[in-house]
């Protein structure tokens, strides 16, 4: 028999992306993805400079010091960090930064800094985020842009960063369903509009602050947008309006309405716990990240280095 296409509930379009389907993790998952390919990465780099030591007939005892995920992950941050920095200078639309951030997370989901070093891949992911948001320019522009003496790494890493990515390129940003929920906050009885504009303004911010972290590898960028809201308005007064029961709670009951009263409970404390990851959030100093790549560049592959023996 026939289904009723008229009585069909189709999935909602972002369930149906690859972002939903292959690039949402817990926590927990996060780690465990990372720690396996970490150990993966470092039992592999060992097992080369020992072949490199015996092609070499090199007679110098191995005893390098690899980088940890707390290391590695610093390190990322950091040229995460110089790409917004990029990005503002160079004017590019907020959602080319973001893209190029998002595409790095994802690389080094399951790729080490030991094998690509984070300052090619920042700058890589960066070239591949113009074309995938259509603010395309040639290469040989982008390279004097950045005024970069060689693209070529850049050119040989595309397609790598791209094998990468699982060749999945659209990316799902708070962006969009923030100015949404701006319209759509718009028509709360008594809501104060000029100060919804102000929060929307800093929510903004507050959204380039969240690539800096892992939260739009576990949340829903909806949910991204939603809290970042409740943060903006911290400063403000906004969340006084939107959280005390005393202003009759207009963000509040914006959820409610919008979301039912189940939900309501799960998404404010869904925003807790962003609001608590953005609190610890903190800028990694150029000293810090000079010392942590010294120690990568001793522990490089010397398998992707062409003046390697092996």
């Amino acid at each position: 028999m026939a289904e009723d296409s008229s009585t069909t509930t189709l999935p909602p379009i972002y369930e149906e992306s690859s972002q939903y389907r292959h690039w949402r993790f817990s926590p927990s998952q996060l780690w465990d993805t990372r720690n396996t390919s970490h150990e993966a990465a470092v039992e592999r780099v060992r097992r080369n400079f020992q072949e490199d030591q015996e092609e070499s007939k090199s007679t110098e005892a191995n005893e390098l010091k690899y980088l940890s995920i707390e290391d590695t992950l610093t390190l990322c941050r950091y040229y995460e960090e110089t790409l917004q920095s990029i990005c503002g200078h160079l004017k590019f639309p907020e959602v080319v930064m973001a893209t190029a951030v998002i595409y790095m997370k994802r690389f080094f989901l399951y790729n080490t800094v030991m094998d690509y070093h984070p300052r090619d891949i920042a700058l890589t992911c960066l070239f591949l985020a113009t074309k995938s948001e259509s603010e395309r320019i040639p290469i040989e522009q982008f390279g004097k842009n950045l005024r970069i003496q060689s693209t070529d790494q850049i050119l040989a890493l595309e397609f790598v960063v791209s094998q990468g990515l699982k060749f999945e390129y659209l990316i799902h940003h708070p962006y969009r369903p923030a100015y949404g929920f701006f319209l759509d906050m718009q028509k709360i009885d008594a809501m104060d509009v000029p100060l919804l504009k102000e929060t929307y303004t800093k929510a903004q911010q507050v959204i380039s602050s969240m690539f800096l972290t892992d939260l739009c590898l576990i949340y829903q960028s909806s949910q991204l947008a939603l809290a970042a809201f409740m943060v903006a308005g911290k400063n403000n007064q906004f969340d006084a309006q939107v959280v005390s029961f005393l202003f009759l709670q207009q963000y509040v009951r914006y959820i409610e309405k919008r979301f039912g009263n189940e939900q309501k409970e799960q998404l404010l404390k869904l925003i807790d716990q962003i609001k608590e990851t953005l609190d610890q959030l903190q800028a990694v100093s150029r000293d810090k990240a000079t010392a942590i790549d010294k120690q990568l560049r001793l522990c490089m592959n010397p398998a992707k280095d062409p003046n390697s023996a092996l």
